[in-house]
């Protein structure tokens, strides 16, 4: 004669309710990271932007900030960033190097999605982080101050 044991009603909602917790914990595990990483790639693409922004600048004769302040924005647009703004500084002297430069900065808000997260357990989380950057390069038609 065979025995068969069962297990009793409860253990299947137990499992359900370990998963739940163990669930949510897994994914606050693994977004809060990936939030990181959104806002360094952000970061990346600021970069960038500013990097060609300064190009522009530098090789564009006559020099027009507007022009260059379009295309910056154009390029910042896949950017997760709130109240970006593109400061396009016209040719200057350098009294340190000699010679004209042009500078372009970029900044803006990036806004932690996943972060907060941490709010739910009774953590400070902050809202946002401003993500600025500038690229400065020598104004290739004037060579000298």
């Amino acid at each position: 004669m065979k025995k068969y044991f069962c297990k009793p009603a409860t253990s299947k909602g137990q499992a359900v309710v370990e998963f739940t917790l163990v669930f949510v914990l897994l994914l606050a595990i693994s977004w809060i990271p990936a939030d990181f990483g959104l806002a360094f790639f952000t970061g990346q693409l600021v970069q960038n932007a500013s990097r060609e922004g300064a190009r522009l600048a530098a090789a564009t004769n006559p020099f027009n900030a507007a022009d260059i302040q379009t295309q910056v924005s154009k390029r910042i647009r896949s950017a997760l960033l709130t109240n970006a703004t593109v400061n396009v500084a016209a040719p200057t002297c350098d009294a340190t190097l000699g010679m004209q430069v042009v500078s372009v900065g970029v900044s803006g808000d990036y806004n932690f999605f996943f972060y907060q997260l941490l709010r739910l357990v009774g953590l400070p989380a902050p809202n946002s982080v401003t993500i600025s950057r500038t690229t400065t390069m020598r104004y290739e038609h004037a060579f000298t101050c």
